[in-house]
């Protein structure tokens, strides 16, 4: 009777102990398990994070160069630009600085599309000429191309840079025109020299208007 009783309460410690064992063994394989599934997530989110960090980095490094300034110093060309509203316009998108963001800046360059596209519409007769033309094409060709870029993933910094660059050149270039124009049309000229002029430029426009159109 004695051993029954004994053999009784140690198969029942043996079981509360194996119960035990077993519990904590599998509690121990879902602690495991939750953190493996943590790691894992950690890992994949990682990635997409770094993404993330440098991708802003991108932008902010183009944000800090979009920077543009338009001076006139010769005063008639100040003159005629200020009477002229679609420079007005184009020269008031571009020297307004866009605020930080990808979308900001690709908002910015479609409106600089816009404007630069019409500029050669309406330009003053003065300068309405064979070189004004070249050089806001090549304007326009500068913007087109930012916009372009501004869309690509990822984004190519110093490309774009650089075209922030010569859209800075290529306006330039535009005013240091007008201002070349305003200071020939100063220059006293020799007597004859207008019918000397006259038939060279129609001449000129004859050929022009004889070469093929895009």
């Amino acid at each position: 009777m004695l051993f029954k009783l004994f053999h009784t309460v140690n198969i029942s410690n043996f079981v509360v102990c194996f119960r035990y064992r077993f519990m904590k063994y599998i509690f121990f394989l879902i602690l495991l398990a939750t953190a493996t599934i943590s790691c894992k997530k950690e890992v994949v989110a990682t990635p997409n994070v770094t993404s993330k960090i440098s991708q802003d980095s991108m932008v902010n490094n183009i944000h800090e160069k979009w920077k543009f300034t338009v001076a006139v110093s010769n005063p008639s060309t100040s003159s005629k630009l200020n009477n002229w509203e679609n420079w007005r316009n184009y020269v008031n998108e571009l020297t307004i600085m866009p605020n930080a963001g990808l979308r900001n800046l690709i908002h910015k360059s479609n409106a600089l599309v816009e404007r630069s596209a019409v500029l050669k519409t309406d330009i003053p007769e003065m300068y309405n000429r064979p070189e004004t033309k070249a050089r806001f094409s090549l304007l326009e060709t500068h913007i087109q191309n930012l916009n372009m870029q501004l869309e690509l993933e990822p984004l190519n910094v110093k490309e774009i840079n650089t075209l922030l660059l010569n859209i800075q050149k290529s306006t330039n270039s535009i005013i240091n025109q007008f201002n070349e124009f305003e200071i020939k049309s100063k220059i006293p000229k020799e007597s004859g020299e207008d019918q000397l002029i006259q038939p060279i430029d129609t001449i000129k426009r004859a050929t022009l208007n004889a070469l093929p159109q895009e």
